[in-house]
């Protein structure tokens, strides 16, 4: 990596977390999740549910906070969406000026086939979805990630999701490939 933020993007439970905490340790290079950044900012937690009350004011948050961190490391690694659900499993787009204040080099979006999203939510939250609302949070995180990787003329690799440790050393490759 030569600085700025790999930004690791993809749908609830598709093991953006766990890969940005390897990632982290094999890279030495600080991991976060957008949305524990926006709750050290706001105080509010985002628990199974991830319903979130301001979409715009917790971006700007992030934004402060990814600015913060880059102060004390000029590279890191951010977990985070494009898209999310509101309170009634509708897909929302968050706000897009976000990313291009967030000193994105790179963007990598995580996929997964929707029963494997599903199965992974109902373990890790407790929480039923409609395999209809998954797809649908997919296709749209997709074409979010397309548009914002557009728009600021930064790469953007798609890597489905084996949960194994071929992702990780897939995406590794993937990083420090483009140091070369």
């Amino acid at each position: 990596m030569h600085g700025g933020v790999v930004f690791i993007a993809g749908v609830y439970g598709v093991g953006k977390s766990t890969l940005c905490n390897m990632l982290s340790s094999s890279l030495n290079i600080p991991a976060f999740s957008s949305g524990d950044l926006i709750s050290e900012k706001n105080g509010e937690k985002y628990g199974a549910n991830k319903t979130v009350k301001d979409k715009e004011y917790n971006q700007r948050l992030l934004v402060s906070a990814v600015e913060e961190k880059l102060i004390e490391s000029p590279e890191m690694i951010l977990a985070g969406h494009f898209c999310i659900f509101s309170s009634f499993n509708e897909v929302e787009i968050l706000p897009e000026f976000v990313y291009k204040e967030l000193h994105l080099s790179r963007i990598i979006l995580l996929e997964a086939d929707t029963d494997v999203i599903i199965d992974n939510l109902q373990n890790r939250d407790n929480k039923n979805y409609s395999p209809k609302n998954i797809k649908e949070l997919l296709d749209a995180e997709n074409l979010q990630a397309k548009k914002i990787a557009t728009e600021l003329n930064i790469p953007l690799i798609t890597h489905k999701m084996n949960f194994d440790e071929s992702d990780f050393e897939q995406i590794i490759s993937v990083i420090k490939g483009s140091d070369t």
